[in-house]
């Protein structure tokens, strides 16, 4: 048994073909390609030219479909199946249930995207073929994509100047929450799968180390900045409770190495990140105080019970709109309301201005709008999923066939999906979708290789 980022590899680009064999569809290498350039293209473009990017996915849907069926009918037993299937069901029997008592308010059919969405990743995993190799080029080429977005889709420079400024900016990607969403996630993959970075340089010369090192911190530096002028309070407190969880994970595995000498090392890192706090505040301390006191009125009358008395900011219009959904809930919460269920709430509230109903269209709260939406039991089939991914991650680490920096990323990840998800419909969105897919393939292709290889090829450890 490994703890997380104990794992020890050689170097992912050191001695290797470009992108290894695919050991979940037993494949030609001619389909192979076709599917790797799918998903790559698919990755690439979406935060550049969002738009161009449907095609891909109906693509990827065909050509995943086709593969699984002709060359991979084992992937078929995978929990993830059962609960794909599951996801349709629950979307005919909410949309049956509201057609049937409230035939006003229903959609014209089912729609199975909203719920679809979520199993993108396995689609994913299905071409990433089980390798670790082909995942980290995955993750990389939308990373790059990602810190490319604010020159191409944004206002470039003059837009960075704007956030150094104090004014909320969002780079063209949807609106300030989703951008500071994607670059928190980026971040979060750069902090933890640096030391791998490192080890892989290490692997072609020591310039490459400083080339690396310096490619590493601006990409840092790019995410950090991003995360902090897009203003997005929700996605900071993701990421403290992942950084603290990360710091746990490090204090533990310090000691495990080192026993009583790792106090020096730890007092050292300690006073480290204390200094970088310190300059970090510093610098950019009134962005962050006036964002956190901009709405203390607002949360001081929650506080206190007087939600009515509240204003319609930010926090108020989440707080009313919360409580609207709770009656709602209430009348149906086996089944929900359907795909309209959340557009429901806002357009039959006695309270919000219509103003507010005419551009907001759902809860900020991804739970919420679930719950309102499927009700009961599509609540149960997102728990469901999150379990069989966490429980089988860590299984498939413990057999030594998941890294053990990808565990603790996609660990850290869940934190803080689960935590801005509290504040932001990204369960619905694009957005949410193309960074849940990403992240969950990469560890879900070891989990399907580990327990349905292709044919032909046996059950044994990875080799990254």
């Amino acid at each position: 048994m490994h703890s997380p980022g104990s794992i020890s590899e050689r170097p992912f680009l050191v001695g290797r073909p470009l992108w290894q064999r695919n050991r979940l569809l037993d494949i030609s290498p001619s389909l192979q390609l076709f599917g790797c350039l799918v998903i790559l293209l698919s990755a690439f473009i979406w935060p550049l030219a969002e738009d161009w990017a449907g095609p891909l996915e109906i693509l990827l849907v065909l050509v995943t479909g086709w593969g699984v069926l002709r060359h991979g009918r084992q992937l078929l037993r995978a929990p993830v199946a059962w609960l794909f299937a599951a996801s349709i069901l629950v979307q005919i029997l909410s949309w049956a249930g509201v057609l049937l008592e409230h035939p006003q308010w229903a959609e014209s059919s089912p729609k199975m995207h909203r719920l679809g969405h979520w199993f993108a990743f396995a689609a994913i995993a299905c071409w990433l073929g089980g390798s670790t190799r082909n995942t980290l080029m995955l993750w990389l080429l939308a990373l790059v994509s990602l810190l490319l977005a604010p020159w191409v889709v944004g206002g470039g420079f003059a837009e960075w100047a704007l956030g150094a400024d104090g004014q909320r900016i969002d780079f063209g990607l949807h609106n300030a929450q989703h951008t500071a969403m994607l670059f928190g996630t980026a971040l979060i993959g750069l902090l933890v799968l640096a030391p791998r970075l490192i080890r892989t340089a290490k692997g072609f010369s020591s310039p490459a180390v400083a080339v690396a090192g310096l490619l590493w911190l601006a990409a840092v530096a790019i995410c950090m900045l991003a995360v902090l002028y897009s203003q997005t309070r929700a996605v900071w407190l993701g990421l403290l409770v992942a950084a603290l969880f990360l710091c746990g994970v490090g204090l533990r595995a310090a000691f495990l190495k080192y026993g009583s000498n790792s106090w020096p090392r730890l007092l050292a890192a300690t006073a480290l990140c204390i200094a970088l706090l310190g300059a970090l505040g510093a610098r950019f301390g009134d962005i962050v105080a006036e964002r956190l006191g901009y709405e203390s009125d607002t949360i001081n009358l929650v506080l206190a019970g007087n939600i009515e008395a509240a204003p319609y900011t930010s926090t108020g219009i989440r707080v009313h709109s919360w409580m609207e959904a709770l009656s709602w809930i209430q009348e149906r919460p086996l089944l929900g309301w359907g795909g309209k269920g959340r557009s429901l709430v806002i357009e039959h509230s006695e309270s919000m201005p219509r103003h507010l109903k005419d551009t907001i269209g759902h809860l900020h709260n991804s739970y919420l709008d679930l719950q309102v939406n499927n009700g009961l039991l599509g609540s149960l089939l997102f728990l469901a999923l999150l379990i069989w991914l966490l429980r089988a991650a860590v299984r498939t680490w413990r057999r030594g066939e998941l890294p053990g920096d990808l565990l603790l990323f996609f660990l850290c990840f869940i934190l803080y999906w689960l935590v801005t998800n509290c504040f932001e419909s990204y369960l619905f969105f694009a957005s949410g979708s193309y960074v849940f897919g990403l992240v969950c393939a990469g560890v879900a292709t070891h989990i399907l290789r580990a327990g349905f290889p292709a044919r032909g090829i046996g059950k044994q450890k990875t080799k990254h």
